[in-house]
């Protein structure tokens, strides 16, 4: 990815955090508030000590020995659109992390919660089947961790590795790698 996509990539995922009213949203202190600001510190960080001092922010708020709160569903959202460029392993290790946590998280103040933020996730099962196709190692476990939670059908399909495209795939739009005939 060239410097000019990086950077558009970067600029839609900084629109997006700046499209949420995140005071609408709660964490586990109160309202979610701070949220834009640290996902944003946490996808510009430069270094490890940075993306942590972010995480010490997102951590314990958006989901917490858990418990996912509301401001986990616009975060999905987010996370996704920044897998749509590279990240230093550092920062796509968090990345996966926080949505791991978010799709495994249960909310005691909103049952449907999970599923909405689950099915958020799914939108983005593209995304994070290519992320596990051109990645290695723990970039690529710890996205195969999220789509076990969310799609696991997919998995052995994706760490066998995607098939070359042959007349036996057909495009399906209720499934983001096609239907096998």
């Amino acid at each position: 990815m060239g410097r000019g996509e990086a950077e558009a990539v970067n600029s839609i995922t900084r629109r997006m955090i700046e499209d949420v009213d995140w005071s609408a949203y709660q964490v586990a202190t109160g309202p979610a508030t701070h949220v834009g600001a640290a996902l944003r510190d946490l996808l510009s960080s430069a270094n490890v000590a940075e993306a942590t001092a972010a995480w010490d922010r997102i951590e314990e708020y958006v989901f917490s020995q858990g418990n996912i709160y509301s401001a986990a569903e616009p975060t999905v959202t987010v996370m996704l659109a920044a897998l749509l460029g590279e990240q230093p392993g550092w920062r796509s290790g968090r990345i996966a992390d926080l949505l791991f946590y978010i799709v495994r998280g249960v909310s005691l103040t909103d049952p449907a919660l999970q599923g909405r933020c689950r099915d958020r996730a799914r939108e983005g099962l593209w995304l994070l089947a290519r992320w596990a196709l051109t990645h290695e190692g723990w970039e690529r476990d710890n996205v195969l961790e999220v789509i076990e939670v969310i799609a696991p059908e997919w998995v052995d399909l994706i760490r066998a590795g995607a098939p070359e495209p042959d007349d036996s795939v057909v495009a399906d739009a209720s499934w983001p790698l096609g239907t096998v005939r």
